[in-house]
């Protein structure tokens, strides 16, 4: 598989604070990335190095097997698009947005109506062609972004926090325009979004950003604290652990590994807490369970296993799980 991008012993700095620190990760193309974690775990520092917006305190960045070492040249510029959080459209009309960008990446004036007609096709909004950019809805807005980025064929694609700020009809209407470019042969997406549920459903794969450090750790029911004498401490209930580690700061619980019942279980594991069932959703072919007791845990079972435990919102359950279902890092 074709490498898109390649980091090696990464530190990014802001004012003498390391905002992301990444040994090393390999980005492959024909894939569709989700960056996850926290607001300010290092997400939009990674999108903007990975645009070259941002430039890394050390380490390399490879680019399609090419090492960069000042600025992109206008042929690697193209190969990259980019979407910020909250695009800025300059003003006009739609078009006009789109006519420019490709302007500015030296597109021939002949073809601009035909690339910009396929741009906005592909994120269905040929009918707000000549909308003026200032009365554009949330979604439209991050659009007509998408369309404007993707109008010179670039073959990678930035989005920051998409789908913040949109309502539902907006955030399917988004996902299927990153769906529309991702399935493209060669076309790569990276998008970051603290939503763990949604980066499943529309990635085939995610990188799990920590306080801008990358971790495996399931990031679902993720706890931050301390670690004393195998005991984690949230603040707010201490989780037993296996670990070894005395400088750990955080803990991921896996959601598939957690046991529901409605009486405490008779079993050796050292975890076993009662709460409050507040969500019963769909995530999929499977069912997530939200239980409050003092944490929040997040719970993934089968559709048969919710029926077989005839549970309703507002039941005291119990939750548990094995130390060896715990990360701590």
């Amino acid at each position: 598989m074709k490498s898109v991008y390649e980091l090696s012993d990464i530190k990014f700095e802001q004012q003498n604070k390391i905002i992301l620190n990444i040994p090393r990760l390999t980005i492959n193309s024909d894939q569709c990335v989700a960056l996850l974690g926290e607001n300010g775990a290092g997400k939009t520092s990674l999108i903007n190095l990975l645009a070259f917006t941002n430039r890394a305190s050390h380490g390399s960045v490879r680019l399609f097997d090419q090492a960069i070492r000042s600025k992109l040249s206008p042929s690697q510029r193209r190969r990259i698009g980019l979407v910020h959080q909250q695009p800025y459209l300059l003003p006009g009309t739609v078009a006009d947005n789109i006519h420019l960008a490709l302007s500015l990446q030296g597109a021939k004036r002949s073809h601009i109506p035909e690339l910009t007609q396929q741009a906005l096709k592909q994120v269905n909004l040929i009918d707000l062609a000549n909308q003026a950019a200032n009365t554009l809805s949330g979604g439209e807005l991050k659009r007509v972004a998408i369309a404007r980025a993707i109008a010179y064929q670039p073959d990678i694609l930035l989005l920051d926090e998409p789908f913040s700020h949109l309502d539902q009809r907006h955030i399917q209407q988004l996902e299927d325009s990153i769906n529309n470019f991702a399935q493209q042969t060669g076309k790569t997406v990276v998008f970051s979004t603290h939503d763990r549920f949604r980066a499943q459903a529309l990635a085939n794969a995610t990188i799990n950003l920590v306080a801008g450090k990358i971790t495996a750790a399931p990031l679902l029911n993720l706890y931050h604290g301390k670690l004393s004498q195998h005991f984690f401490n949230t603040g707010q209930m201490m989780i037993h652990v296996t670990s070894e580690l005395t400088n750990a700061r955080h803990l991921a619980v896996d959601p598939r590994e957690i046991i529901v019942s409605p009486q405490p279980l008779q079993s050796s594991m050292r975890n076993s807490f009662s709460g409050r069932l507040t969500l019963i959703a769909e995530e999929g072919n499977a069912i997530r369970l939200t239980i409050q007791c003092g944490e929040r845990f997040h719970v993934i079972i089968s559709s048969e296993a919710l029926s077989s435990l005839n549970l309703s919102l507002g039941d005291t359950i119990w939750l548990s799980f094995k130390s060896t279902a715990v990360t701590v890092f």
